[in-house]
């Protein structure tokens, strides 16, 4: 198993296209920056067969530490938010 990182995702965009390396780059920083800016205004993104993303609500919860002088005491982690992803249906096939 290889880690695909952006810089090669890029270059795979572009040679589907048949662009530049540097309009590959363009186009998957584009789609990334328009999920960002739709997850930060509370929306959730759908792309079709691939997944959907959206902000979860965490609520606040105790936990146990698991290193350092409070061992044994719990903490409690305050309620935040966070991404989640379900994938779809095809991406769910191509991966089983």
């Amino acid at each position: 198993m290889i880690n695909l990182r952006k810089n090669d995702m890029s270059a795979r965009v572009a040679a589907k296209l048949g662009v530049s390396r540097t309009q590959g780059d363009e186009a998957l920083n584009a789609v990334l920056d328009t999920i960002q800016e739709a997850l930060a205004n509370g929306d959730r993104v759908v792309l079709t067969g691939f997944g959907s993303f959206e902000i979860r609500n965490v609520k606040a919860r105790k936990v146990r530490p698991i290193r350092g002088g409070k061992a044994g005491s719990l903490l409690t982690v305050p309620e935040h938010k966070r991404v989640g992803f379900k994938a779809g249906a095809e991406l769910s096939k191509a991966a089983n």
